[in-house]
């Protein structure tokens, strides 16, 4: 009886780590390119209340935060946040088109 041959062994250092850090790494990316400006903002916003010692510019900007959060949210739960959108199909009589 022929012996069956195995797999190459796996080298042990490569577990496959790499593909999912690149894969994290452009998902921060894709949100930081979107959410980077508000958040920009409402950093320099909160600052310039720090640095006045103005409670009412520090409210202002927590708000802001909060509102982007719950847009955020809300837009990812409609469903619209889809990666592929539907597409759109019309019929005819006897056939998809």
């Amino acid at each position: 009886m022929p012996a069956a041959q195995r797999p190459p062994r796996r080298d042990q250092g490569s577990s496959g780590t790499g593909t999912a850090t690149g894969g994290i790494g452009v998902v921060l990316l894709v949100i930081a390119c979107c959410a980077l400006p508000g958040l920009i903002a409402v950093g320099a916003l909160a600052g310039i209340g720090g640095a006045l010692g103005n409670p009412w510019v520090i409210a202002i900007a927590a708000f802001f935060l909060a509102t982007m959060a719950t847009a955020l949210v809300r837009y990812l739960r409609s469903g619209r946040g889809d990666c592929c959108p539907p597409e759109n199909r019309t019929r005819t009589k006897d056939r998809e088109v």
